[in-house]
């Protein structure tokens, strides 16, 4: 391909890599159960207390003490239990002091007295093999009762560090009595759009075209994890762009246009200004071969996307997700896998280019089936907003019946 004006064509696999190392992971932070939903667990969540708790009832039933038969007495009655006496339990509800056992409901029977006291329920205890009431009959010292601490003690690790964190897992940490979690801190993403010539709204007119990136890059972003920023839109002119990217109080800003070699183009000039320093400029892929990915000496990263929409959104499938991944301190991003072509893929614009092909997906007994969306009316924005996947296809690759690798559609 050409190289006219890049510092270093890179392959695309190589920038790929090079995208997903460059971040490490972003500090801890405490967050609510509420805000850690879909982050990423920088401390192992752990037990607080013991579980059970304290002795408790293990199935619905009655505490007995002593010898049967057994006075009923009122439910809510905290006192301990003297002999001769017996109170009603739910499973897991703590049992009262001098419990000698828990008599199932099922193995018992209550028979009313004459009496109109508190005591005017009378519980027997059936015999095990007939099942007939007997007052001689009397549960195993210890019987029914799960002994505080048998499931765990406080401080049992139930769910590991780097684990994402899920509507089960916040579930989970509520059960177990958790208010907060330690998670790796969500990155921050802005998005700048540049150029005057762009409209937000309406239909294109008087020369000008509308913005197809300002929506769409927040919304990508926020399906990878990460917070996607409202995009701020900046004229062409290097003051205003150095202000902008200076003001940026992001992880990862996210450029839009601007990114090809040329006075007109003023993105190069500020990251050189700023002593940025580059980390992808140029890869040979079509679409999407003058993006490029720089960090700043404060530390955040600037993803310059070319202004052509097709063109910039096989940039995002390629620098983005791995970048991401990188702050969020997850594992390194694998594919949707492999399939295999059904039809011809286009030719790259250069012999030594990868090419990102949006594709339908079919799933057949013998595998995936990748199908090239065709071209239409509604140009290459038409053919990725159809797709089910992205096909990764190798230099000199893309022929019926050959395996490509497949990413997810933005």
């Amino acid at each position: 391909m050409s190289t006219i004006g890049l510092e270093g064509i890179l392959p695309w696999h190589q920038a790929r890599s090079i995208a997903a190392t460059a971040a490490r992971p972003l500090p801890a932070t405490s967050a609510r159960l509420d805000e850690a939903m879909g982050a990423r667990l920088a401390r192992a969540i752990a037990t607080v207390q013991d579980d059970p708790p304290a002795d408790a009832a293990a199935y619905d039933g009655f505490a007995v003490c002593g010898e049967g038969p057994w006075f009923v007495r009122p439910d809510g009655d905290e006192a301990a239990l003297r002999p001769g006496e017996a109170q009603r339990l739910a499973r897991e509800e703590p049992v009262p002091a001098h419990c000698d056992a828990v008599l199932a409901r099922e193995a018992a029977q209550l028979e009313r007295t004459a009496g109109t006291g508190s005591h005017d329920l009378r519980l027997l205890a059936c015999d095990p093999l007939t099942g007939v009431p007997d007052e001689r009959v009397r549960p195993d010292l210890g019987e029914g009762i799960v002994r505080q601490g048998t499931r765990s003690v406080a401080g049992h690790v139930t769910i590991g560090a780097d684990s994402p964190v899920t509507a089960a897992t916040v579930s989970h940490a509520a059960a177990l009595g958790h208010d907060h979690l330690e998670v790796v801190r969500t990155p921050v993403v802005g998005t700048l759009v540049l150029g005057s010539h762009l409209l937000d709204r309406g239909l294109p007119r008087h020369g000008r075209v509308r913005d197809a990136l300002g929506a769409a890059v927040p919304a990508y972003i926020g399906s990878l994890g990460a917070r996607g920023n409202p995009a701020v839109r900046a004229p062409d002119t290097i003051d205003l762009l150095m202000a902008e990217i200076d003001d940026a109080a992001v992880d990862v800003l996210v450029t839009t246009g601007s990114t090809a070699p040329g006075p007109d183009n003023h993105l190069r000039q500020a990251m050189r200004d700023l002593q940025a320093r580059w980390l992808v400029d140029g890869v040979a892929v079509s679409p999407g071969a003058q993006m490029l990915l720089a960090k700043l000496p404060d530390g955040r990263f600037i993803v310059g996307l070319p202004g052509q929409p097709a063109a910039a959104l096989a940039a995002l499938v390629t620098l983005v997700p791995p970048l991401i991944r990188g702050l969020r301190g997850e594992p390194v991003e694998h594919s949707l896998g492999t399939g295999v072509l059904v039809d011809d893929a286009p030719l790259a614009d250069y012999a030594d280019d990868t090419g990102l092909v949006p594709v339908r997906l079919q799933s057949t007994r013998a595998g995936t089936a990748a199908s090239v969306v065709p071209a239409t009316s509604g140009g290459p924005l038409a053919q990725w907003a159809a797709a089910d996947a992205i096909a990764v296809v190798p230099p000199g690759g893309g022929r019926r019946g050959e395996p490509v690798e497949l990413l997810p559609a933005p």
